[in-house]
């Protein structure tokens, strides 16, 4: 009999069956032993360091074209974060830095439970541009329907009507996201409820009759970068 597949958690190496995702302890995804970071591999220069004298990086979970996404943690009220920091080159553009900045205050203010929050903005010793949003535990859409296939009538339902929900509350406050995809859309692990949204990554999104701070009457009308 084959031996079934295992995944390994990069933090703290324990073994899981091939259906789990996330480690259960400290909430690494999980993948296989071929995919673990190799001994000699240089560290991330920004894991172990506080940002804003508020937010330790703990390890990096996620990478863009455009971003690095790190686990955090608040080191007052021990809360886990997530923390998105824009890359070097990009981080050198006034222009890009900007639209971040202002754009990730904008997404901030949708006042829905479907959008992830986005909390803090800053910047790294090195001037890389940053923000913090909530840690999500769960997987996106995309994994789902890889390992599904389809999905049963009712499960669809509830996933759309949460989407919509939140692209609702996004289009109210002048945003339009143009990267809607299963990829985007986060299903959160929550014992109370199953299949709870999170749209993520306003990495394209258009923002209409927005103000820049101290400039009445100029409007962001053009793609911006917004990142979930």
């Amino acid at each position: 009999m084959a031996a079934s597949p295992v995944k390994t958690c990069p933090v703290c190496k324990a073994t899981y069956g091939a259906g789990e995702v996330f480690c259960p302890v400290d909430g690494g995804r999980l993948g296989s032993p071929s995919q673990m970071p190799r001994a000699n591999e240089p560290k991330d220069p920004l894991v172990g360091v506080t940002l804003g004298e508020r937010y330790l990086v703990r390890k990096r979970v996620g990478e863009g074209g455009m971003g690095i996404v790190y686990a955090g943690q608040h080191v007052v009220i021990d809360k886990r974060v997530a923390i998105k920091v824009l890359r070097e080159d990009f981080s050198r553009r006034q222009d890009v830095v900007e639209r971040f900045r202002q754009e990730a205050k904008s997404a901030s203010r949708i006042a829905n439970p479907h959008i992830v929050d986005i909390s803090d903005f800053g910047e790294t010793p090195h001037g890389d541009s940053y923000f913090v949003m909530e840690f999500l535990e769960g997987e996106d859409l995309s994994r789902v329907l890889a390992r599904e296939s389809t999905l049963k009538p009712e499960r669809a339902i509830r996933i759309a009507l949460q989407c919509c929900d939140a692209l609702g509350a996004a289009h109210e406050a002048g945003i339009v996201h143009r990267d809607m995809k299963p990829e985007n859309v986060f299903l959160v692990k929550r014992s109370s409820e199953e299949d709870f949204v999170k749209i993520v990554d306003f990495g394209i999104a258009k923002m209409n009759d927005i103000e820049t701070d101290g400039a009445p009457g100029r409007k962001l009308t053009k793609t911006g970068m917004i990142f979930g």
